[in-house]
């Protein structure tokens, strides 16, 4: 597919909404904050007991848009990622199950562990986080044995696997539910709509050490999906090692995929539309499609969050904006350019 005219322009516009959509992000909430009276606080050197704006932004709303940015942009890079590697414009970073068992190691966690009184922490995270990235663990290695650990990797045997042990991870999380006590149930399903309502920044720093090293390997095989594209036998006559190439995108991805989901719980629809918008912008070229795309997911789901907080009294599930927006979207997406990058 040929990128557009004024690409330029269009990649310049694109960076100028992302750097204002994080900006407001830090400004707006339940109440808007002034950014210039919280940079007038901190030339001040006022404490945060005198300067109520400076301390509302750094407590309070960076660490939540730092977690949407991380997660937004993890999610839109392994998306572009995993497309290139199943060659399929359809593919998510859920497409191989991680997330349904992430959530089913969330739900286990909840039930099993803190019904009956027992409290885990590993590395000063809470139970649900840790079962849900040890399941979702559990999903990437059983998924490398079923389909990867061959001589050759076949991108529709790995699609069909990780749809498979999706549908057992969901079969799990009705089993989770119908054993689970009124109040217990609500709480996981809210955490199944995800969230980036995190408090602190230890959740930005658990983000930080898993997901960014995944991204810039991710960022480093771009321009070997450029040749993967044209297949894999013409990929490896120009060099590419096209097995060592599946294998990194696979255990990358799903790593990437599940630190994130263990954290922020799933929000659908980031790793799906992101890509293939900016692929409007730029066409088929990795080089530039995964560093816009991870801009550009980082900057959505911060969007996303925004009107999370100001839609109705209260908070809406991240995940419930995602999907309002992201499914008209791709709609459109289909219709009006019927995937021709991918013919």
């Amino acid at each position: 597919m040929k990128p557009p005219p004024f690409q330029g322009i269009l990649i310049a516009g694109l960076l100028a909404l992302s750097v204002g959509l994080i900006l407001a992000s830090l400004a707006l909430g339940a109440e808007p904050v002034s950014l210039r009276q919280a940079f007038l606080e901190w030339r001040a050197g006022l404490s945060y007991a005198d300067a109520p704006s400076l301390s509302i932004i750094l407590q309070q709303r960076l660490p939540r848009t730092l977690a949407a940015l991380i997660a937004g942009s993890g999610l839109a890079l392994a998306g572009c990622a995993f497309q290139a590697l199943l060659r399929n414009p359809l593919a998510t970073p859920y497409t191989l199950g991680v997330a349904s068992w992430g959530a089913l190691g969330a739900w286990t966690g909840t039930i099993i562990v803190q019904g009956y009184g027992v409290q885990l922490y590993f590395l000063g995270l809470p139970p649900v986080q840790v079962f849900a990235f040890l399941f979702a663990l559990f999903d990437v290695a059983l998924i490398y044995l079923l389909a990867v650990g061959r001589a050759r990797m076949a991108p529709t045997v790995l699609l069909l696997a990780g749809v498979t042990m999706g549908m057992l991870a969901n079969s799990g999380i009705m089993l989770m539910r119908y054993l689970a006590d009124p109040e217990r149930l609500v709480v996981m399903d809210r955490w199944l709509m995800g969230g980036v309502d995190v408090l602190g920044y230890q959740p930005v720093f658990t983000l930080s050490i898993g997901v960014l090293p995944c991204m810039l390997i991710l960022l480093t095989q771009s321009g070997k999906f450029d040749q993967l594209g044209f297949g894999e036998e013409l990929a490896a006559g120009r060099g590419v090692n096209v097995r060592r190439l599946q294998l990194t995108t696979f255990l990358v991805g799903s790593l990437l995929t599940a630190i994130i989901v263990s954290e922020v719980g799933p929000i659908g629809f980031v790793g799906l539309i992101i890509p293939h918008a900016i692929r409007g912008i730029v066409g088929a070229r990795h080089r530039l499609l995964m560093p816009l795309s991870l801009v550009a997911g980082g900057a959505f789901l911060c969007f996303c969050d925004i009107i999370a907080r100001r839609a109705m009294p209260g908070e809406t599930p991240i995940g419930i904006i995602t999907t309002l927006i992201g499914g008209p979207v791709f709609i459109y997406l289909l219709v009006s350019r019927r995937f021709s990058g991918w013919r």
